[in-house]
């Protein structure tokens, strides 16, 4: 059985918004402890009373308090009730209810999940959510919320400097990370450069290829320039972006002056600075520096 940090804790999938690795740090390997007052074990986990603690596999029980605790172990499996925690300090888990089925190789946990990873360099990633899935073996999981809620996923740098996404549904896979949010998602990111913030109906990010695609009415803005489209993809790899479907709409302002123009297609390089307008190209430009032009003066 992995160690309670890896169980738990793999969860902490949202270093990939961010381009960063996932921290694992293993603890122990922990025996069931000494019978506690406040846990409740359940009968079916104590068939035989004679049976030497040491005999037990390895269990979560010895680390994660919470108001009662049972093995099933013809099952292999543990269920937290009420108040469900862990903490060592550097990680951080609560949930009102989780289960831990070894054969299986799955952790779940529901109602009011959190989850935080602390860094020595000051940052941290934090998730809230209603439930949450994570096969141990798979590396692959998901998070829910309930009808009236959001996934809530948060991230301070070493600079602090904030970002957070919200989301409905999250799958992810650690191994290729891949991450799909979806359900009205939007994200803001907080910079000394000013705040941007990405909007569509489903994102996908695949961080080893630098890769993104939003899907469903995209909007990303810098607050001074905002592209809208129903589909934005962006390739890192190939230092590329573009925007399609519903006319693609970009409008804002630069140093030269105001625009706004809307196109078939829009294609750009990663940093903005060559632009592509392709198919019934329309708009405008307002502009001190055109209009000062000499060649304004021959009309």
């Amino acid at each position: 059985m992995k160690p309670v940090t890896t169980l738990l804790l793999s969860l902490l999938f949202v270093t990939f918004f961010f381009a960063c690795t996932p921290v694992k740090k293993e603890g122990p390997q922990v025996v069931a402890p000494a019978a506690k007052t406040r846990l409740n074990v359940a009968k079916t986990s104590l068939k035989n009373k004679k049976e030497k603690v040491m005999d037990v596999p390895p269990v979560l029980g010895g680390l994660v308090q919470s108001d009662s605790w049972i093995i099933y172990k013809d099952k292999q499996e543990e269920e937290f009730k009420g108040n469900v925690s862990y903490d060592n300090g550097s990680y951080q888990f609560k949930a009102d209810y989780a289960l831990s089925q070894r054969a299986q190789h799955l952790f779940t946990a529901r109602g009011h999940v959190f989850l935080r990873q602390n860094e020595p360099d000051g940052s941290f990633y934090e998730v809230h959510s209603d439930n949450a899935r994570f096969n141990y073996q798979t590396q692959r999981g998901t998070l829910s919320a309930n009808a009236k809620n959001k996934i809530t996923l948060i991230f301070q740098d070493e600079k602090k400097q904030l970002s957070k996404a919200y989301a409905k549904k999250v799958s992810f896979d650690l191994i290729t990370k891949i991450f799909v949010l979806e359900g009205n998602v939007y994200m803001e990111r907080t910079s000394q450069q000013g705040t941007h913030t990405l909007q569509a109906d489903k994102v996908t990010f695949k961080q080893l290829e630098n890769y993104a695609l939003l899907e469903g009415n995209a909007k990303l803005s810098d607050g001074e320039r905002t592209l809208e489209a129903q589909v934005i993809e962006y390739d890192g790899q190939h230092d590329s972006s573009s925007a399609t479907g519903s006319r693609p709409l970009a409008y804002g302002k630069t140093e030269q002056g105001t625009f706004a123009i809307i196109a078939d297609k829009v294609e750009s390089d990663a940093s903005g600075n060559v632009i592509h307008l392709d198919g019934k190209v329309q708009g405008w430009v307002v502009s001190p520096q055109l209009n000062d032009e000499k060649i304004n003066s021959k009309f």
